[in-house]
């Protein structure tokens, strides 16, 4: 039974690294370029889709600070999922706390307009999932930070 829980974390820690790394790095470009991005669409604005020139520019008026406090959240959120790939309590911890402030972050910049029911679902069932997953190896029960199940599979 450990060794399923283990491949179902170990999948489900694989989909979180993606997603994380991918928003990381979408978050940190436009944290550090936004404003080239705002000059290359006022300059060519007229070649933009006009289907997508709403979104372009609800994009490009988020504040900076979202963008970059964002990236922060995110490189949190994948060192959780890296800490509980080696099954370490405190991953759990980083990866639930920066995901809950990610749920938060667009309430701030942007309104409570901008709190997806669906944000609130997948980070509800991704932190129950590991939550249980976790605790069913035994990661909570110890007094130790690294269990060294690591080995057992």
């Amino acid at each position: 039974m450990k060794k399923n829980n283990l491949t179902t974390l170990r999948v489900l820690l694989v989909l979180s690294m993606i997603g994380s790394g991918m928003s990381l790095l979408t978050y940190l470009m436009m944290a550090c370029f936004l404003p080239q991005f705002r000059e290359v669409y006022e300059a060519n604005q007229q070649l933009f889709p006009e289907q997508l020139t709403t979104a372009y520019e609800r994009m490009l008026e988020v504040p900076q600070l979202f963008y970059a406090a964002s990236s922060v959240l995110y490189a949190l959120s994948l060192t959780g999922v890296i800490l509980m790939w080696k099954l370490r309590k405190s991953g759990f911890h980083c990866y639930a706390l920066a995901q809950l402030l990610l749920l938060l972050l667009p309430v701030l910049f942007l309104g409570r307009a901008y709190l997806g029911l669906g944000d609130i679902m997948f980070t509800l069932l991704f932190v129950t999932a590991y939550y249980l997953l976790l605790k069913s190896l035994g990661v909570f029960d110890s007094q130790k930070e690294e269990i060294p199940s690591d080995n057992q599979e």
